[in-house]
C-alpha cells in the first residue's frame, strides 16, 4: 500500500534451543533432542554480563539479557528509546520457588529474591538498568500472542518517531511446572520423540520450546539492518479455517502482493495431530506450490515462537540461503528470497502474519 510505514530490523539477538547466539553462523549445525523438551544453547554468560551481575540472577534472566546484549551490540545502539518484552507465561520456575517457600515458611521470612525475579516486567526492568534507558518500558503478558502485541506496540510508536529504536523481545522458558500441567492437556506429547521427527508423528501434543529473541525496531534503515518487517497481522480465535484464509488474502492485498509474489513461507506447525489442521489446509490450497518451511521442531512450541520464527525468516533474507534441513521443497528453491511471509499458529487459535522483505 502506498505511504503505508515500513519497519526495519537493525539488529538481532536469540538465545534458543539452537545454538542461534552467533549472528555470522547460520544453523550451520542443527542440536538434536531425544525427549519432548527443548532448552537453550548458552554461550560463556561473563561475555555479555558483568560477573558481579551475573551472580544474583537466575538463568532465565541471563538469558534474556544475554540475548537483549547481542542484539544491542549487533545493532550499534547504546541506548534505545524504549524496551518492550512479551511473555506467555513469563518465569515459572522462579514463581514456583516463590510460592514453595511461602508454604514451607508459613509465610514468614521470606527470600525477596525468588518474588522479585519472577515477575513479569522483571526482564524489560533489568536490561533497562543495564543500558541505562530511561524511556518507554512495558512488559506484555497475552500468552500466545505476547509478541505478537510488542510487536504492534512498536509499530505504533514507531509511526509517531520514525527515528527512534525500540528494543523489542519475547522470552519464555521450558518449565517443569508447566510441561506437568500441560501433558494433562495434551498440549506437549506424552511419547517421547525426536525433535527432529516431530512432523513425522501422527499423535495430539507438540514438544516443550524455551527462548529470548530480541530484536532492534526502527522506521529508519541503518548499515546493520537485517531485512524489512512491512507487516504484521493476528486472528484470535477464527471460527474456521476459511477465516484464516481470507485473513490472509486479505493481508496480502493490503500490502499489494499475491501468492506469487511469496519466494518463501514459514508456517508454525507445531506438530499436533489435532491442532495443526487449519495450517495443513493452508499449506494443500492457499500456499500450495509455494517454497515453504517450518521452524518449531527446532525451537519447540511457546507462546513466543513467533520470535523464532521472525529470527528465521530474518536470517533467511540477510543470508540469501534456506539451510537443507529446513527444506520442504527444495527442487521449488528460488534464485533469490526478497519477501517472506511467516504464518504461525498457537494451539490453533492465535494466528499471526508477518511480512519479511528485503531492504
Amino acid at each position: 500500500m502506498k505511504g503505508q510505514p515500513v519497519y526495519y530490523i537493525n539488529g538481532i539477538g536469540i538465545l534458543s534451543p539452537q545454538k542461534t547466539f552467533d549472528n555470522d553462523a547460520f544453523l550451520t549445525e542443527l542440536s538434536s533432542y531425544h525427549e519432548n523438551v527443548l532448552t537453550c544453547v548458552t554461550p560463556e554468560f561473563k561475555n555479555y554480563i558483568n560477573p558481579i551481575q551475573l551472580r544474583r540472577l537466575n538463568r532465565m534472566l541471563r538469558i534474556g539479557l544475554t540475548a537483549a546484549t547481542i542484539c544491542l551490540r549487533d545493532a550499534k545502539v547504546q541506548t534505545p528509546e524504549g524496551i518492550i518484552t512479551g511473555t506467555g507465561y513469563g518465569f515459572l520456575d522462579e514463581t514456583a520457588k516463590f510460592l514453595r517457600e511461602l508454604l514451607q515458611q508459613q509465610e514468614k521470612q521470606l527470600t525477596p529474591t525468588y518474588f522479585m525475579q519472577s515477575t513479569y516486567n522483571a526482564l524489560s526492568g533489568l536490561i533497562a538498568l543495564s543500558v541505562k534507558c530511561m524511556g518507554y518500558n512495558n512488559a506484555y503478558v497475552s500468552r500466545g500472542l505476547a509478541f505478537e502485541n510488542v510487536l504492534d506496540d512498536a509499530m505504533l510508536r514507531l509511526i509517531e518517531n520514525p527515528d527512534a529504536n525500540y528494543l523489542i523481545g519475547a522470552f519464555d522458558e521450558a518449565a517443569e511446572v508447566q510441561y506437568s500441567a500441560s501433558i494433562r492437556e495434551t498440549y506437549f506429547k506424552a511419547e517421547h520423540i525426536h525433535n527432529l521427527d516431530l512432523f513425522n508423528t501422527t499423535t495430539k501434543g507438540s514438544i516443550q520450546g524455551e527462548g529470548a529473541a530480541f530484536f532492534m525496531l526502527s522506521g529508519k534503515p541503518s548499515d546493520t539492518t537485517w531485512c524489512v518487517l512491512h507487516d504484521m497481522q493476528f486472528i484470535y480465535n477464527p471460527a474456521d479455517a476459511e477465516e484464516v484464509k481470507n485473513g490472509v488474502a486479505a493481508f496480502l492485498q493490503k500490502n499489494s502482493l499475491s501468492i506469487q509474489d511469496i519466494d518463501l513461507w514459514v508456517d508454525g506447525a507445531s506438530g499436533d495431530i489435532v491442532r495443526d489442521s487449519v495450517i495443513k489446509e493452508l499449506a494443500q490450497t492457499t500456499f500450495k506450490g509455494i517454497f515453504h518451511t517450518r521452524f518449531k521442531h527446532l525451537c519447540g512450541e511457546s507462546c513466543t515462537a513467533s520470535s523464532f520464527a521472525l529470527w528465521l525468516g530474518a536470517s533467511i533474507i540477510r543470508h540469501q540461503h534456506v539451510p537443507d534441513p529446513l527444506k520442504l521443497y527444495p527442487e521449488k528453491n528460488p534464485a533469490q528470497l526478497k519477501t517472506v511471509l511467516i504464518v504461525n499458529q498457537y494451539m490453533n487459535k492465535n494466528f499471526s502474519f508477518f511480512l519479511l522483505r528485503q531492504k
